[in-house]
């Protein structure tokens, strides 16, 4: 019926304008940013502009505009003109959901445990497995590969699983979040002590 069609087109008009007077400081920065010319204006207007434009309407989740803002506006102070590079984080942030990114900034070290307060076989810590596969899945962290994993996945203790980011997990974090150091969170884990059951590595042969 065409008044529903309508009344969802209002709807979206509406939170778009709430979300651009909610986010009006790093809006404000992004346009001075993008006043400076430090960017072709054209690459903004005409590649990744629309992107972020199109995501501040359709994204369901008022949580979640900060990191898309926080992306747009590290394109700039990066001047990132990889196109291909952008397209895919942004991609990868419309396929999150704000429980995801937070348990994703837990793993960079953003976030406090929030999973150690889940009962056994409760609902929400099935919901945290499917997140840790989810993030999984999208090669944004990664696990030591242990015996214990082979047996129990992602329901394996968490010093079993010693659980990192990826290299794309930490450009994305820090794509989306100003908090995060990659140098930091390196050296945080450098001297990390091998899980216990460690599989051995195969050796392929000729």
């Amino acid at each position: 019926m065409p008044y529903i069609g309508q009344f969802e087109q209002t709807r979206k008009i509406n939170r778009a304008e709430r979300r651009i007077k909610e986010n009006s400081v790093p809006l404000k920065r992004i346009q001075q940013l993008f006043l400076s010319g430090e960017l072709s204006q054209e690459f903004i207007q005409e590649k990744i502009g629309p992107i972020v434009l199109s995501d501040l309407i359709e994204e369901h989740e008022d949580a979640k505009i900060r990191y898309l803002l926080g992306g747009f506006e590290n394109v700039f102070i990066d001047k990132n003109t990889n196109e291909s590079l952008i397209i895919n984080y942004f991609d990868t942030l419309r396929q999150l959901r704000y429980i995801d990114v937070k348990y994703l900034h837990y793993y960079a070290g953003l976030e406090n445990d929030e999973k150690s307060k889940y009962e056994k076989n409760s609902k929400e810590e099935a919901l945290y497995l499917q997140i840790y596969t989810k993030l999984e899945r999208l090669y944004l962290i990664k696990h030591a590969s242990t015996f214990d994993y082979f047996d129990f996945g992602p329901e394996s203790s968490e010093e079993s699983l010693r659980t990192e980011l990826t290299k794309y997990g930490k450009n994305f974090v820090a794509f989306i979040s100003k908090e995060f150091d990659v140098s930091h969170y390196e050296e945080s884990i450098k001297d990390r002590e091998e899980p216990e059951g460690l599989l051995p590595k195969l050796k392929l042969t000729e």
